[in-house]
């Protein structure tokens, strides 16, 4: 039977000469929402790229091993990795004139076997579940950053859906600081519909600078520091005062949440 996760083992990944990541392990099971956290620089947003497929002027060593539910991730086509996990990148360089529904109708570009009836339906659902009904007839570029950066995530959520469709095998969401430009209804917007794509069985990998929004939303807290992890856990059990000073260089602490005692929130000194 697959082992239906994510998942890397002695991971080191190296720009020219010089060493990027080391000796990573990471682990990313459906149903679970995992933050990855670090400082500017940490190398998370070239950990979400090699998880994602994209080793492009990387070099990932020999002796690492990435495995997507038991598959060899870089023995993938890119059509086979498009149906098995879906990638929202920190921005779009998008220059040229597109509707809304011209950028949501790209999440299907690997489900060409689905019909005209099914791609419609797929769109129709995730602009209700994205909440971008009210941008559909608009122009992309007219749009601000964070209205740009809810029809992102609606045209992932288009392909999600596509491949739930047609797959009950575990897949994977992995997101490049999805709430940077969005306001605090956003994104808390954002990271409850995370958790209700986990019920899909969904494993969701999301970067985030914003520590407490990651403690209170998600499973599993993956901290990287000095280009090693420093801790991946529960977020109680991850934001130690040491951690945080490992991880930021400045001192914090996890007290108990104010109105969810079962939650916690990060102060800082």
């Amino acid at each position: 039977m697959k082992q239906q996760q994510l998942s890397t083992e002695r991971l080191t990944i190296y720009r020219g000469h010089k060493t990027i990541l080391e000796e990573l392990g990471v682990v990313i099971q459906g149903g679970e929402v995992v933050a990855l956290l670090g400082a500017n620089g940490a190398g998370k947003s070239t950990l979400l790229s090699i998880l994602s497929g994209d080793s492009e002027s990387l070099g990932i060593d020999e002796k690492s091993t990435i495995l997507l539910n038991d598959e060899d991730l870089y023995a993938l086509s890119k059509e086979q990795l498009a149906k098995k996990r879906a990638v929202l990148p920190q921005s779009s360089s998008l220059s040229f004139e597109l509707s809304v529904l011209d950028i949501l109708e790209m999440g299907l570009y690997p489900f060409s076997m689905l019909s005209s009836r099914q791609q419609n339906d797929l769109i129709a659902k995730a602009i209700h579940l994205a909440d971008v009904a009210q941008f559909r007839s608009k122009s992309y570029l007219q749009l601000s950053g964070g209205e740009k950066q809810r029809v992102q995530f609606a045209r992932v959520m288009v392909q999600l859906l596509a491949m739930r469709s047609l797959s009950d095998e575990t897949l994977y969401f992995l997101l490049d600081e999805p709430t940077a430009s969005l306001d605090p209804k956003y994104q808390q917007f954002l990271l409850q519909k995370l958790h209700q794509l986990c019920e899909e069985d969904i494993g969701v990998l999301v970067i985030l600078h914003d520590v407490n929004l990651a403690a209170f939303y998600c499973d599993r807290l993956l901290l990287l520091a000095d280009q090693k992890i420093l801790c991946c856990a529960e977020p109680k059990d991850a934001l130690t005062e040491d951690n945080l000073q490992q991880l930021y260089g400045v001192n914090g602490r996890a007290i108990e949440h104010p109105f969810y005692p079962e939650k916690c929130l990060v102060v800082w000194c």
